[in-house]
């Protein structure tokens, strides 16, 4: 299977011009605005370059020789383009620089999210939570738990007096006031009592971004993500590894159903965005007709596809995505305690007001108005 890297560091790899360049030479993501994290790839396809035998890569990167990211964000595959980047799918990193993609992906959520217009909302990143149920009898072996991490979790927010979180945090206010200063949240003082202004508890919508996953490659043949890249920067014939499909969709299924049940149960929604090739592999690999499930509205289960621009042909600059399809459907139910189904949702399910502490004990990326 012939495979080839089609972007670097956002860029097509036939793309000379002088602003894809910089952008390889400093390591920078078109689509955060800030240094390429690795991706999908992440550390594992950090390059570590020698001095005597790198030298061409370490002129490229201006001296550079550690921690050098892999930037691809997609290959092509048998004349099919698959992203492996989910910063490439979907960004709302928001830092130095305010991106066109991130742009392109705030209007999704005004287009998608279940909030209030004009409403300020917080966006955090890779949120990690555990949360432990007790059994009916105090058994460790039938506590019921949670362990999942979300990619995003957009929340809107209020204004709610530091005295009343910090009484159901059961922490002084003196404490909590310090943690969300760090935290970057801000704190207003009105008729003589404090307010945390970005108090997260409106409608929460949860963000999952599911993006293809690469074989390995070959070491002996050269074909592994690192080697290519090299290849592709030095400006040599390169070949990639193929794509993953079987554990893409592993990956997907056994999280699809957990994490659309907790945003319906903290009275929210979730939306897994899809590249278009991946719904695609889906529709012909399952019994599932994802035609039918086409949908202008949010339902239980939600997947949001996105595809290269159609009908655009360029040699420079970054490609923009569109929209795709929205397709939607509802969680299976269950038939009583002998239903396999039981393997596709949450043991347990933390309440709202812990979702709520936990977004307070992390920094946001960052506020967007929705």
């Amino acid at each position: 299977m012939s495979s080839h890297i089609y972007e670097l560091f956002g860029y097509l790899t036939a793309d000379h011009s002088a602003e894809a360049i910089r952008h390889r030479k400093e390591c920078l993501c078109p689509f955060t605005g800030e240094e390429c994290d690795g991706g999908g790839n992440r550390y594992q396809s950090f390059l570590n370059l020698d001095a005597r035998r790198d030298r061409q890569l370490v002129a490229f990167f201006n001296g550079r020789k550690d921690n050098i990211p892999a930037g691809v964000c997609s290959l092509l595959t048998t004349n099919q383009v698959w992203i492996v980047c989910p910063r490439r799918l979907f960004a709302l990193d928001h830092g130095v620089e305010h991106t066109t993609h991130e742009g392109f992906c705030e209007n999704l959520l005004r287009r998608y999210a279940p909030s209030t217009r004009a409403q300020k909302a917080g966006v955090w990143s890779e949120v990690k939570m555990k949360y432990t149920e007790d059994g009916s009898e105090g058994d460790e072996e039938n506590e019921k738990s949670f362990d999942y991490t979300f990619d995003y979790i957009v929340c809107p927010t209020n204004p709610k007096l530091l005295s009343e979180v910090a009484a159901s945090q059961e922490v002084t206010e003196r404490k909590l006031e310090s943690a969300l200063s760090k935290n970057g949240y801000t704190l207003a003082r009105r008729n003589g009592r404090t307010y945390v202004e970005e108090y997260p508890d409106g409608i929460p919508l949860i963000i999952e971004v599911m993006t293809s996953s690469t074989s390995g490659g070959n070491k002996a043949k050269g074909t592994t993500i690192q080697n290519a890249f090299r290849q592709a920067i030095l400006g040599n014939e390169q070949h990639a590894p193929g794509i993953n499909y079987r554990q893409i969709w592993a990956r997907m299924v056994s999280q699809l159903i957990v994490k659309s049940q907790i945003g319906k149960a903290w009275g929210g929604k979730t939306i897994w965005i899809l590249q278009d090739a991946l719904a695609n592999y889906i529709s012909s690999t399952t019994d599932l007709n994802l035609r039918k499930l086409m949908s202008q509205a949010l339902k239980e289960v939600n997947l949001l596809t996105l595809r290269y621009q159609q009908g655009r042909r360029q040699r420079t600059g970054t490609v923009p995505l569109e929209v795709d399809s929205l397709y939607a459907g509802e969680i299976p139910p269950i038939h009583g305690d002998t239903d396999f189904n039981k393997l596709l949702q949450a043991a347990s399910i933390p309440p709202k007001d812990v979702l709520e502490a936990k977004l307070l004990s992390k920094r946001p990326r960052t506020f967007i108005l929705m």
